[in-house]
């Protein structure tokens, strides 16, 4: 038996469904946490308490670019070193927090895709603060988070989603997350991940 702590990151272009992922996993009996967390603490002792979504792509580069790409993974695998709860990490975005993991935790990558008018639609629906934001926005974030034009300590999610250990595709739009296939699918991944724990 593996001893090591268990790891489930998820990884997935922007409003696929990382966060629904995460929380279905919580049910599970997962702690669960997000590489943003991190980035918001630390712009939180700057002074900047709701920082948009350009502002943490550009701190979470900054803070790899200054201490190397494991440097996410490295502060939530210590804030969760004392629990025995697999850990949930939501939002993998780059190679570096992937490879740590990898090497520093019983790990397995999820990846969410999802097509881009889903997506968009999604946005519309939520409409939390980050994405007050038109559609020619959305598609430049988009484009950023896949990686496109990003420095090797920027976003990668296009090089993540292609190291998945199991990747899902969701086009479902859903009123009770309990009721969605996306329910369904990630419950069964995670019997599948646990069974050889």
């Amino acid at each position: 038996m593996n001893t090591e702590k268990i790891v489930i990151a998820v990884t997935g272009t922007l409003c696929s469904g990382k966060g629904a992922v995460a929380k279905i996993l919580q049910s599970k009996g997962c702690d669960i946490d997000t590489f943003s967390s991190v980035i918001r603490d630390e712009l939180k002792s700057r002074g900047i308490l709701e920082p948009d979504r350009i502002t943490l792509q550009n701190e979470g580069n900054r803070l790899r670019k200054e201490f190397g790409g494991q440097v996410l993974a490295e502060r939530l695998l210590l804030k969760h070193s004392n629990s025995i709860k697999p850990l949930v990490i939501d939002g993998l975005r780059n190679i570096g927090e992937l490879d740590y993991l990898k090497e520093n935790s019983d790990f397995v990558l999820i990846g969410i895709d999802a097509s881009i008018e889903s997506r968009w639609a999604f946005t519309q629906k939520r409409k939390t603060s980050k994405d007050f934001i038109d559609y020619d926005d959305f598609l430049k974030l988009e484009a950023r988070d896949r990686g496109f034009n990003e420095p090797l300590n920027g976003q990668q999610v296009g090089m993540c989603l292609a190291q998945a250990d199991y990747l899902i595709y969701n086009d479902e739009q859903f009123d009770k997350l309990e009721d969605s296939k996306l329910y369904k699918e990630v419950g069964e991944i995670y019997r599948k991940i646990m069974k050889n724990k």
